[in-house]
């Protein structure tokens, strides 16, 4: 079956991990893409990783080294290069360029790793109790969000182009700042802020939300009004019902602390796994949260098909899956080709 982006030619000399990223999938669903030695110095975004480590191999596994004989439709630039260089004429490309804070503006040129832009995007600050240090998220979230935006608007170009009068097509240039990517990640609290005053951050919401410890592992649950009569009765938990600090709403959201203290004394002993079904039986919004470490057990990952098992010069790996599923032309086989980057 053939992919959907079948044709394609893609150069990514991009460097970095949202460029990659952003390359990966078009690889997936059937673009043919040259991974090219990226510009000497270490880019504005976060660096992609050294060559054979398994970062690599997650971003570029079904990729080619090397320059393609055809031209390109598609060239992910390096942070700081003009897009705009490779337009003009019938045959340009769509080029795309991830940077950090952007071609101008009073920040243009600073460098942006995955700390500089969580913290300039609010992330941290929104992930911090009022009163302590801001919380840095695991992982390169923003890296990887700018990596996907890219996407869609090659997407979108795509499609202009499709549409359009070749005779007139001169290429298209993509920009995409990761700074902007991150703070669109945070736009409910950015917008509570512009337009009420609120500062909202971790600890500060009266939300029917709390973490409890059951049987070496913890279970996330949300625990709205409709279903906390349920949830007490389930649990042996009826006193709460007509306990003042539960009994109205106003004065429960005061003491959600005090309530799944209680409900953590009922499950401590409970299979987290087994307690999170049945409160999923009872339209009770939970989950366990896994560590990162657990996710290759997932037993919902594994019934999807996420993982991909890939054998690259006869050595095997677990890659995680495409980022979404295309119907009619599912993601392609990587893997396995001599000339492959990884």
């Amino acid at each position: 079956m053939s992919g959907a982006l079948d044709g394609l030619v893609v150069i990514d000399r991009s460097g970095t991990i949202a460029g990659q990223y952003c390359a990966r999938l078009l690889s997936d669903f059937g673009a043919e893409v040259w991974l090219a030695e990226a510009a000497p110095g270490r880019p504005a975004i976060a660096a992609a990783p050294p060559r054979g480590s398994i970062g690599d191999i997650h971003l570029n596994a079904g990729k080619r080294r090397g320059a393609p004989e055809a031209r390109p439709d598609i060239v992910l630039c390096a942070p700081g290069e003009d897009p705009d260089t490779l337009l003009g004429g019938a045959e340009a490309p769509i080029a795309v360029v991830i940077d950090g804070f952007g071609p101008d503006g009073p920040r243009a040129g600073w460098r942006a790793p995955e700390i500089v832009l969580q913290a300039a995007s609010g992330m941290m600050i929104s992930n911090g109790v009022r009163g302590r240090e801001p919380l840095y998220g695991t992982g390169q979230r923003a890296s990887y969000a700018a990596g996907l935006a890219a996407y869609v608007q090659i997407m979108a170009s795509l499609r202009v182009r499709a549409e359009g009068d070749a005779d007139t097509w001169a290429g298209d240039a993509i920009r995409v700042d990761a700074a902007e990517t991150a703070s669109a990640m945070c736009f409910p609290y950015a917008l509570q802020a512009i337009y009420n005053g609120t500062d909202r951050r971790r600890g500060d919401q009266d939300i029917p939300a709390g973490q409890v410890l059951c049987r070496g592992s913890w279970v996330c649950l949300w625990v709205y009004s409709n279903r906390f009569a349920a949830l007490c009765e389930r649990l042996g938990l009826e006193a709460c019902l007509d306990d003042p600090r539960f009994r109205e709403v106003p004065e429960r959201q005061k003491h959600w602390p005090a309530f799944f203290a209680l409900v953590e004394e009922k499950v401590a002993d409970r299979d987290p796994e087994e307690f999170v079904a049945e409160l999923q039986g009872m339209r009770i919004i939970a989950a366990r949260a896994y560590r990162i470490s657990e996710l290759r057990e997932s037993p919902h990952l594994a019934a999807r098909g996420y993982w991909r098992n890939v054998t690259i010069d006869g050595r095997e790996y677990v890659l995680p899956g495409p980022a979404f599923r295309l119907g009619a032309t599912p993601a392609r086989d990587i893997g396995g080709d001599a000339d492959a980057a990884a």
